[in-house]
């Protein structure tokens, strides 16, 4: 336990910084991409540092790519799911289609997906490559989903309290949700993780979750009544339930995992 105590210390001390400058990056004249490029590379930096404190090396954060259906699988997954909770939402008529949204398939698609993998690698390397593997040598499936999806969750929450990230909502129901979404999610990148051997489905699915999500989908989606905001976007119900579901499928898969102890 002392390696993973030292871990998410180290993480949040380091995010303590991204925190502040994110905040003030408009005083301060700072860029927010390059300052939310730092943060989100806090956890795979103290993930990297405390392998080599206790362990001298990296090889265990699992840098080899494995095999390409699982990352295929990963990719495409995030597309998946988002095109299931968007049509319920459209369908329904919870919300409605941004028909003036207009987008560069070229630049969504390669440009976007190199740029998020740059910036979710830094999440994944320290969330899936390292943290997830620690708790799963020492506890199970189930709580290593759990105590990882808080820990990641509680990580975005300075994020959200200041507006800068998931401003849609009432802050209540928004970090309530949050929490609920992103530990069920955990259940299915984690399994990934766990399954392949390799951090980079992990890095995938969440690149993959960003783009479309961020990028097509949320552009694609207009507000129609005042339900709208409580059923779109990262944190909202659709794709909380979608997650839920998710997570219940790779928690029955959970005995096809190598073992953890």
């Amino acid at each position: 336990m002392k390696k993973i105590t030292t871990y998410v210390i180290l993480t949040f001390l380091l995010s303590l910084i991204g925190y502040y400058l994110i905040v003030r990056s408009k005083d301060l004249g700072l860029n927010p991409s390059l300052v939310m490029f730092y943060l989100m590379w806090c956890p795979g930096v103290s993930g990297i540092t405390t392998s080599f404190i206790y362990e001298k090396g990296i090889s265990g954060i699992g840098w080899r790519p494995g095999r390409v259906g699982w990352l295929g699988l990963a990719y495409f997954l995030p597309i998946a799911y988002a095109t299931v909770a968007y049509a319920v939402i459209w369908l329904s008529g919870l919300a409605g289609i941004n028909l003036d949204y207009r987008f560069d398939p070229f630049r969504l698609i390669a440009i976007g997906t190199l740029f998020n993998v740059a910036f979710a690698s830094g999440e994944e390397i320290g969330w899936r490559g390292f943290l997830v593997p620690q708790l799963y040598k020492v506890t199970n499936f189930t709580a290593t989903c759990l105590i990882t999806g808080i820990i990641w969750s509680v990580w975005h929450f300075p994020l959200i309290i200041y507006g800068i990230y998931l401003a849609t909502m009432p802050m209540a129901p928004q970090l309530l949700l949050f929490v609920v979404t992103v530990t069920a999610m955990t259940f299915t990148i984690s399994w990934l993780r766990l399954k392949s051997g390799s951090v980079w489905p992990a890095v995938l699915l969440h690149a993959s979750h960003n783009l479309y999500i961020q990028r097509l989908f949320d552009p694609l989606t207009t507000e129609t009544s005042s339900l709208s905001k409580y059923v779109i976007g990262e944190s909202g119900i659709a794709l909380t339930i979608v997650f839920i579901a998710l997570a219940v499928v790779f928690w029955g898969l959970r005995k096809r995992l190598p073992e953890g102890r």
